[in-house]
Formats: C-alpha cells, sequence, structure tokens
C-alpha cells in the first residue's frame, strides 16, 4: 500500500552538508512540531544558554537573502548552494564582519531599522564552513538557540534539516510520551458542534491499555480521538514533537500521517492538525488521529480519515495506536471502544439570555452572518469542516454593543481571513477608532482598521467577541541608561516602548537631529542604539518619535554625554 506525504522516500544524506555549528544536534525544537497557526518549519539547536557562538556556511553558495526583523526569525541569513538546496539560519546576534559592515550601510542609506535584502550570487559568494555569523535570541526566540531550516530552493517546501545528517549527529533512544486520549461524540454532519468529549490519563511506560464499560457508543453517533503528548530526546528536556502516527484496527490500518514536508502556503493547516480547542486553552498540543475534510495536507493516507461509527455485529471497537519520533523509537496504545444506545443527541442550540441572536450553519461555499450593524464575511473553505456559528449582540456599560461569534462548545480555526463590516454614525476622531477583538481571556487586540463615512473594516482569523473602541492614548517612552554617561563598557542607549491598544506602528531615533538605528526587540518591548561613528565624543541630544497604529505620537528628548 502507498502512503503520500510531501515527499515519500527521499534520502538527502548525500547532500554533502557540513554542520551548522560546533555543537551536537540537542534540540529545543524539532521538525514539524506544532506551534499555534503553524508548524515549526526547522529544527532548534541548543547552544548551552548563550549567545555568539559561531554558525557556518553548510555548503557553497551565495547569500540570497538577508531579514532584520524584530519578529520571526529575528536577524536571519539564507544561503542558496549550488546542490539545489537553501539553509536558513535564524535568531542571529550578528553577522560576519563584512556581512554586519553592508547591513550596518543599509540601515543608515534606507533609514529603516527593519530589512529585507535579496542578493545576486555575486554579492556574498560563501565557501562551505564559512563563518556566517554568530547565534543568538534575535526577533520572535524565547532563548537562545540557532533555528536552522533546507529548503527546496525550487518549491521552498522546508524539509526535515535531520535528513540532511548521519543518523548518529542525533541520538534519542527515548519513546514519544503519551498522557492523555481524548474521544470525542458527535451527531453526523456537527463535527464541531462535539457534545461528549471524555479524557483518560494515561501510564508513562509500556503497553497503555484502557476501556470503560459504561462508556458506550450509540450506533448513529460518529466519534474520533486525539492524543496529548510530546517527545523527547536523550541529551535534552524540551517536550518536542511526534512525528508518525499509525491506528490500526483488526490488523488493518484506518489512519496514517507522517510529516516529512512543509509547504509554507499550507502551514496554517497546523490548527487542523492538532485539536484546536485544546490548543488555544493551553492544555497541550492533542495529535489528531482524524483528517477534517478541509484540511489538504498530504501528509496523510489516502483512503481513511479516522472518524468512525460502531457497527452493530461487535460489542466493542479495538484499535492499536503506534507513535513514532525521527529515530522510529515507538510508544503502542491500546484503545478499547464499547459499543451501545446509552447517549442522546445534546442540544447545541442554546441561546444567551438576555441577548439578541442569529445562527447559521456555515458549508464550503462563500457565506456571511450578520446583526444589527455588524456583518463578517466568510469566503469559500475559511473552515475545515462544516460550523454552526452563532452571532450574539450584547451591551455594557456607556450601551456599547458587543458581538460575539462563536460555536457552542469549540473554538474554530480559520484557514482564511474573515472580513468584518462595522457600521456606526459615530463622527468624533473616527480615524482614533479600532475594531477590538477580545479572546474568551479577556485580552483584546486592536484590528488593522479602514474606515469610511459610514462602516469601519478589518480583518480576522480568529473568532471571539468584536467591538468598536477609541484609542487616543500615546505610546510611552521610558529611556533606562541616560542618567549617568555612556561609557566605552556601556556604548548603547537603551529605551522601553509601548502602547496600550492599536500597537506599536513606528519608531525612530536621533542624535543631534540625525537619523540612528535602533533595533527593535519587541517580544521585551526595547529598542536599542549601539554607538558607532554617528555619535561622536561630547554632548548630545537625544530623541525618539514613536508612533502607534492610529497615528498617537510620542516625542521625547534628553541631553547626555559620551
Amino acid at each position: 500500500m502507498c502512503f503520500f506525504s510531501f515527499s515519500q522516500n527521499v534520502e538527502h544524506r548525500n547532500s554533502g552538508f557540513s554542520k551548522p555549528m560546533n555543537l551536537p544536534f540537542n534540540l529545543a525544537g524539532s521538525f514539524g512540531e506544532p506551534r499555534p497557526d503553524h508548524f515549526h518549519s526547522g529544527i532548534d539547536i541548543k547552544t548551552n544558554g548563550v549567545e555568539g557562538e559561531p554558525v557556518f556556511a553548510v555548503g557553497d553558495g551565495y547569500i540570497s537573502r538577508i531579514r532584520v526583523s524584530p519578529y520571526g526569525y529575528g536577524r536571519a541569513i539564507y544561503i542558496t548552494h549550488t546542490n539545489g538546496f537553501t539553509s536558513v539560519y535564524g535568531h542571529l546576534s550578528r553577522f560576519n564582519s563584512a556581512i554586519e559592515k553592508y547591513i550596518h550601510e543599509q540601515h543608515y542609506l534606507q533609514k529603516k531599522s527593519e530589512l529585507d535584502l535579496n542578493f545576486d550570487a555575486n554579492i556574498f559568494p560563501v565557501k562551505q564552513n564559512d563563518t556566517i555569523a554568530f547565534s543568538g535570541n534575535t526577533g520572535g526566540s524565547s532563548a537562545p538557540h540557532l533555528h536552522f531550516e533546507i529548503r527546496d530552493s525550487k518549491t521552498e517546501h522546508a524539509l526535515n534539516p535531520l535528513d540532511f545528517y548521519p543518523r548518529n549527529f542525533y541520538v534519542d533512544t527515548i519513546a514519544p510520551q503519551i498522557n492523555k486520549v481524548k474521544v470525542s461524540i458527535f451527531s453526523k454532519g456537527y463535527f464541531y458542534s462535539a457534545f461528549r468529549k471524555n479524557y483518560y490519563n494515561l501510564p508513562i511506560k509500556g503497553q497503555l491499555n484502557f476501556s470503560e464499560p459504561d462508556y458506550a457508543i450509540d450506533y448513529n453517533n460518529y466519534y474520533c480521538f486525539s492524543l496529548e503528548g510530546y517527545d523527547k530526546q536523550d541529551h535534552s528536556e524540551n517536550k518536542n514533537g511526534i512525528k508518525k502516527i499509525e491506528v490500526f484496527q483488526k490488523d488493518s490500518i484506518v489512519f496514517k500521517y507522517d510529516l516529512t514536508e512543509i509547504d509554507f502556503d499550507k502551514t496554517r493547516m497546523c490548527n487542523a492538525f492538532v485539536d484546536y480547542n485544546e490548543m488555544m486553552n493551553d492544555s497541550g498540543y492533542f495529535y489528531n488521529c482524524y483528517q477534517l475534510r478541509n484540511n489538504s495536507l498530504p501528509i496523510y493516507m489516502p483512503k481513511n480519515n479516522g472518524f468512525f461509527s460502531n457497527e452493530k455485529t461487535d460489542s466493542v471497537a479495538i484499535y492499536n495506536i503506534y507513535c513514532y519520533d525521527y529515530n522510529n523509537n515507538r510508544t503502542n496504545i491500546k484503545l478499547e471502544i464499547p459499543k451501545g444506545n446509552s447517549i442522546t443527541d445534546y442540544n447545541f442550540m442554546n441561546r444567551q439570555k438576555d441577548s439578541i441572536s442569529v445562527s447559521n450553519r456555515f458549508k464550503d461555499k462563500s457565506d456571511s452572518i450578520f446583526l444589527s450593524d455588524l456583518k463578517i464575511r466568510f469566503s469559500e473553505n475559511t473552515f475545515y469542516d462544516d460550523v454552526y456559528l452563532t452571532l450574539t449582540k450584547r451591551f455594557v456599560k456607556n450601551s456599547v454593543p458587543i458581538y460575539n461569534i462563536n460555536a457552542e462548545f469549540n473554538k474554530i480555526p480559520f484557514q482564511k481571513s474573515a472580513s468584518i463590516e462595522f457600521k456606526s454614525s459615530i463622527k468624533k476622531d473616527r480615524n482614533k477608532i479600532v475594531i477590538v477583538r477580545q479572546n474568551n481571556k479577556g485580552k483584546e487586540t486592536a484590528l488593522k482598521t479602514t474606515f469610511d463615512k459610514k462602516n469601519f473594516y478589518a480583518e480576522t482569523k480568529e473568532l471571539g467577541s468584536f467591538y468598536l473602541k477609541y484609542d487616543t492614548t500615546k505610546p510611552t517612552i521610558e529611556i533606562l541608561n541616560l542618567n549617568a554617561e555612556i561609557t566605552n563598557k556601556n556604548k548603547f542607549i537603551q529605551a522601553k516602548i509601548s502602547d496600550n491598544l492599536s500597537g506599536i506602528n513606528t519608531y525612530n531615533g536621533y542624535i543631534d537631529d540625525k537619523w540612528v538605528n535602533f533595533y527593535y526587540d519587541a517580544k521585551n518591548d526595547l529598542i536599542q542604539y549601539n554607538i558607532d561613528e554617528y555619535c561622536t565624543k561630547g554632548e548630545h541630544i537625544l530623541k525618539i518619535i514613536v508612533n502607534d497604529k492610529v497615528e498617537n505620537k510620542t516625542i521625547i528628548q534628553q541631553k547626555f554625554n559620551y
């Protein structure tokens, strides 16, 4: 039998690549492991908690792209190789001296702190094992490490870097650990309104068997299951992803996934690869042993999708589940599902009291839902399966209407953005109004909002509560280290910047009214200027200007000596 995946039976170990660092492959993150909205597209190589480890080109080629960003990979280098692959190095602290000099010049030439530069082959050619940069903790990184990727240069799909190296480079003898099994039961055609879920805690080692005699599933219902767990490596305490799961029933395979390649156009489908509801509730990653209808990731078997209904002929359904890591260490689970007729349908058409509601069932086609002054449009195949949504309007203090759109029991992932149209006759300071989404934990996110004389517009990829809100508060700026003179040992200026709602849009620093390059560390709300040739010895005036996304502006000035 042939199983489809991104690339079948492909051996890359003859590529001739060397290691990107003189460090073992002890991983803080594995290839393909799930994250909110995306799969992890490389491996995270631990650097023993320090920055500044030399990073090497893994093969001959040329630097084809350099990014400097406060988000994502932070400072990153892309190398196009002569063998058809591209290597990516992320979260770098700095580049080698020649690249650093060039990037420094580009910052001042473009007067931009964030750069995304592409290069021809003759600008920065590299040889295998050339030092190109040094490891760091920039961008979205939460601790020092090197994010390392290998991509197919033609398709730009990410491949597992471990496939390019001998097996003994990656030491892992520990099988995946499965902690819980979640069984979801639902009426035909209403997967996202699953009306009963049971969780089973599992022992840590050995074959895992369980059954519950009074947990009987009606013949008219469907069920599926998910596994919560992770994989660990011998020399790392990090909880990494599970590469492959197979499900057998009566010695026949009924479900399988094997994640070997990542198409960035489909990476958001990670929200359907795992149980989205559990992930968004911070309950861990539950690996779905089923494939939703509009989840088109080519990592699954072409035949069965992991949804089951009990046959009347047998009293119990028995499933054997095998979970594998990259080194084929395996954990076995035996799952028994008793059959019966003890479950009745749940009425998922509940409504909030003291509110106005409308409901709609969304299928694959374009559709919308509207109530009073709010309309939300969904394009075709926004959802991974049919969804029954309720839009509710309620009022809070000052009679501000709040619209909540959600499913009855689950958080629902989107593959595409939904369009929001908010009708409002407010005339005062319309340019300071944003559409806000609030999640179930009360966290507010201001959406990028446009407006005309009648409406406000935004897009969202999440459900939740939506309302209009004024943002008239200016960003805050706090200079951290100018109370004393800057010395040769303290050659930087640092400031903390933040905004209460719409978010930071632009940030610029000036020395004596001349632009200087401040790097934005978004995860820590810091900007930092490393003293360079644009700040000579003597007395100066520092000016920092920060704008938020509705153009509230803060300007701060301060004298200092260097």
